[in-house]
């Protein structure tokens, strides 16, 4: 019998994401994916759900994380694709603008690439990706680098710290982003990553 979900979270996938380079700064767990979606100019209430990890990118200490990918864990003895498309699910809340999506069962990942809209083969889950890779993928895909003066907007830290990030922030992101002329991920309103 395999570990379960929790203990193949502490036991094989946060050592993993360790040694590849994911800091604590860089990982929030946990996080409630169930927001205020509009439709039609109403706010509506969505669901509540829990990714497992969002992977998060940081510029410097007084900006605010990029979140870039999400990882929903599976049980030890399940298929790595199996949680594939409840993260799908959280991302197109409205609250996870991410291109990089994934599953594991601590030993294997799949991924889903929103930017080309393929799913991978099971991978070893010593070969995730690192913050550079997954940066370097993300910076192609927007067009400019988080280090350059078009992301300070985006970088600027949210009253009251993350967990005062709120739906309507990110419809002004995304308004930014389409000023910048940032192609719009499919089925993403209001343009946020």
């Amino acid at each position: 019998m395999g570990l379960n979900e929790s203990d193949t979270r502490a036991k094989l996938i946060d050592p993993t994401l360790y040694r590849q380079g994911w800091s604590e700064d860089r990982i929030k767990r946990e996080e409630t994916a169930g927001g205020i979606q509009i439709i039609g100019g109403k706010a509506k209430r969505q669901g509540r759900g829990r990714t497992d990890y969002t992977l998060r990118l940081r510029v410097g200490q007084d900006t605010q994380p990029i979140a870039i990918a999400l990882i929903e864990a599976k049980k030890e003895d399940e298929m790595p694709g199996k949680g594939l498309e409840q993260a799908k699910a959280y991302q197109l809340s409205d609250r996870f603008h991410v291109p990089f999506i994934f599953s594991t069962n601590g030993h294997l990942y799949v991924e889903f690439d929103r930017t080309t809209g393929l799913t991978s083969q099971p991978k070893p889950l010593n070969q995730f990706p690192t913050p550079a890779a997954l940066q370097s993928r993300y910076e192609a895909y927007i067009g400019f680098s988080i280090e350059s003066a078009a992301a300070k907007p985006l970088l600027i830290p949210y009253p009251g710290g993350e967990d005062g990030r709120r739906y309507y922030r990110m419809r002004r992101f995304g308004r930014h982003w389409r000023r910048l002329g940032v192609a719009r991920l499919k089925g993403n309103r209001d343009g946020c990553c």
